[in-house]
């Protein structure tokens, strides 16, 4: 007699489990626990955990929001989400649990390679080397700016927020925190923050003079939230190729604001020689202009620094506030947000 072996999808945590199990239709359920055969974790990320469901009929990814996570409009998120996957980038969403704690999408694989072996930090791209690594078969630059094509075609999300008012934002949340704040570390984070106002001001203030119009920006286009993906196009009647094509993923973020806002967070992030970022720009901000998203091109082409700028800044800004949402017990939580400040100020020029 053969013994019971139960359902991989029984090796997430059990309380886990049991949320899913109260969530999600019993016919879903049922279905995912007898077809499940291996269960991986992608990623444990600050906010979400991502799990890959091996399905014969398709593998899946469960995500997992955490529920502190209240910094995220997670209706505007899935309105986002769903607008990308009519434009064809993004994976299917097959369900979202009422509550928004779980979502159940398409996993898409990466036979070209996975894109976030492009993932580096510079900051400015005078701090490049002059060769950066290639990525075997891939034009990232087409790719990218093929992506960001699609991205400005989106419709505008319901919600709207300059670079200005999300400066604003976070300082007035760090400004509440720093008077109970105890931690002698994250009252040197928040007075060096203070003390770089004038500039931030400067920087606000250039990106502001060349916008136009906001478009809607994912805000968060590291190669971690790219996928590198193949679509089967047709070359003659017997003939098909696979080509590649980035996917985005994770839209958290995403909200109407300033078009140069992602590409400073693809340049700041993405490991691309001088001569590629050169290319990405002027690609993009020609593209942007003759939408009338932007004033003219020399004047984006300069003010795209300061956008740089104020994602590493929005970026140490964000470490700090979960710094502060840490219990003053955690230290090695606390400790670990404060290096990521200090990681995403340097990178400021």
């Amino acid at each position: 007699m053969l013994d019971y072996m139960p359902s991989p999808l029984l090796t997430l945590p059990s309380e886990l489990i049991k949320t899913l199990q109260q969530a999600m239709p019993a016919a879903m359920y049922h279905s995912l626990l007898t077809q499940c055969s291996a269960v991986t974790l992608l990623n444990g990320g600050l906010s979400n955990q991502n799990y890959r469901l091996s399905c014969p009929t398709g593998d899946k990814v469960l995500r997992v929001n955490q529920r502190h996570s209240n910094w995220c409009n997670r209706e505007l998120e899935i309105e986002c989400w769903r607008a990308a996957i009519d434009a064809n980038i993004a994976p299917q969403l097959e369900w979202v649990s009422d509550d928004k704690q779980f979502y159940l999408s398409e996993f898409v694989a990466q036979p070209h390679g996975d894109w976030s072996q492009f993932s580096s930090m510079f900051g400015h791209s005078s701090a490049r080397p002059l060769a950066a690594m290639s990525h075997p078969h891939v034009d990232a630059v087409t790719l990218l700016a093929q992506l960001f094509a699609s991205l400005s075609q989106l419709p505008v999300p319901s919600k709207s927020i300059t670079v200005s008012a999300q400066w604003q934002q976070y300082a007035q949340q760090l400004a509440q925190y720093s008077a109970e704040q105890t931690q002698g570390q994250w009252q040197q984070a928040w007075q060096q923050l203070q003390c770089m106002n004038v500039r931030v001001r400067h920087w606000l203030s250039q990106l502001e003079s060349c916008v136009l119009l906001p478009i809607f920006c994912h805000r968060d286009l590291t190669p971690h939230n790219l996928l590198l993906s193949s679509t089967s196009a047709c070359q003659t009647h017997d003939d098909n190729v696979d080509q590649a094509k980035l996917y985005c993923i994770d839209y958290e973020y995403a909200v109407a604001s300033h078009p140069l806002f992602d590409l400073a967070s693809a340049v700041a992030t993405h490991e691309l020689t001088n001569e590629q970022v050169n290319q990405l720009t002027h690609k993009v901000i020609v593209q942007y202009c003759q939408m009338a998203s932007l004033t003219d091109v020399a004047a984006a082409k300069a003010a795209l620094p300061a956008a740089i700028n104020c994602f590493w800044l929005f970026s140490a800004m964000w470490a700090l506030l979960m710094a502060a949402e840490t219990t003053q017990e955690d230290t090695l939580a606390m400790s670990k947000y404060i290096k990521f400040y200090n990681q995403y100020l340097a990178l400021i020029h």
